[in-house]
């Protein structure tokens, strides 16, 4: 069976592919009732619909071998360990203060917090006794599911419900799974992709629900377009996120002094927009295997795109953050882990030397990962 296929048995919120006709019936109901809608409207639909979008599932393993794609998590506890002894030196620069917090965004099943905070224990003391532990996560089902693995973290809805504490704000793989537009150039100017229903007579394949059309850009769009510069190609085809400043500043909001750390894929703008980049990053991911047509199998497979890190860091200006100069993940790690290195002097761990070169060599995550930081 292909890898992005289900059969009738396959469990989908218990239902089969029930769900999944019912997400396509809900966004065909919305593009006949307003036209095409924005590719973003789309995505949030396929990815974040609060029962039946990719994300919503908790039972559902996005990651590792029995999800749709690895992350550093993935690789094993090492990469908790390593954060669990940054925010130790944070906590350490902040005047050790009694209470010390990480607060997540997108943490999944909770796998990196366990990691983090098992690493805490490690580390033992007047730190372990500081740090504690909270989850942002808007959808409900996830949410739930959280609380009822971690009862001992703090799991909301909104950045709000949490009053501001030194701590660290974290986030991993997130930025590229939040929603974009699509454009494409020709004529001289850009044009919005669009999704529109495939007429039935008009469909080549029993699957087919969903076609592209070009619309001129909205207001919002016209202005993001604004970044992008340069001589494009015909049919030049990219990626154009909103502005992250809102989430952002929830993130601020959370902080009494600390920091924002990121780890995302993604290049500077000059990188990421270069003209000889004709069909730009957009990909989909499903039982590891990647593909390039977000349409189909919907709410069944990953959607995601590059991150634009010099918007990133305009947007974190914009609201009264400090970025520093992005790092690979390589680097960034490799510092981090200095303590823990140093406690190994003498000791050979194969298991801690694997994890730790597929997560900072170049030729595995050390490269293809950036972190990003931003000072309160």
């Amino acid at each position: 069976m292909p890898a992005n296929e289900l059969s009738e048995d396959d469990s989908y919120l218990g239902e089969g592919l029930g769900a999944t006709a019912r997400l396509t019936e809900e966004v065909m109901a919305q593009i006949e009732a307003k036209g095409p809608i924005s590719f973003s409207n789309f995505f949030n639909l396929a990815l974040y619909h609060p029962e039946w979008g990719y994300y919503a599932r908790p039972q559902q393993a996005r990651t590792g071998k029995e999800g749709d794609f690895f992350t550093a998590v993935s690789v094993g506890t090492l990469f908790g360990h390593i954060l669990a002894e940054y925010a130790r030196s944070c906590w350490q620069q902040a005047g050790q203060p009694e209470v010390f917090r990480i607060v997540e965004w997108g943490a999944e099943q909770g796998d990196l917090g366990r990691d983090i905070m098992a690493g805490a224990r490690k580390a033992g003391g007047d730190f372990e006794r500081a740090l504690q532990y909270a989850v942002v996560e808007p959808l409900p089902l996830k949410r739930n599911a959280l609380r009822q693995r971690q009862s001992e973290w703090e799991v909301v809805e909104k950045a709000a419900e949490l009053k501001p504490l030194p701590g660290l704000v974290l986030g991993n793989e997130l930025l590229d799974a939040l929603s974009f537009w699509l454009v494409r150039w020709e004529n001289g100017q850009w044009w919005e992709k669009r999704v529109g229903c495939v007429k039935e007579e008009e469909a080549t394949s029993e699957g087919e629900k969903f076609c592209f059309e070009i619309a001129t850009p909205g207001e919002a769009l016209r202005e993001r377009l604004r970044l992008v510069s340069g001589r494009f190609c015909e049919g030049y085809e990219t990626e154009i996120r909103p502005s992250l400043s809102l989430l952002l500043a929830e993130m601020k909001s959370v902080l009494e002094g600390g920091e924002v750390l990121l780890f995302d894929y993604g290049f500077e703008r000059d990188d990421l927009y270069h003209p000889s980049r004709t069909t730009g990053t957009l990909r989909t991911y499903g039982r590891h295997e990647a593909g390039e047509d977000p349409l189909l199998n919907l709410g069944q497979i990953d959607i995601t795109a590059h991150v634009d890190f010099t918007a990133l860091a305009e947007d974190a200006r914009m609201v009264g953050l400090v970025p520093d100069a992005l790092q690979s993940q390589g680097h960034f790690l490799t510092k981090a882990a200095a303590g823990l290195l140093t406690q190994m002097e003498g000791h050979v761990d194969s298991h801690f030397i694997r994890q730790f070169q597929t997560l900072t060599h170049p030729g595995h995550l050390g490269s293809k990962f950036s972190v990003f930081r931003a000072r309160v």
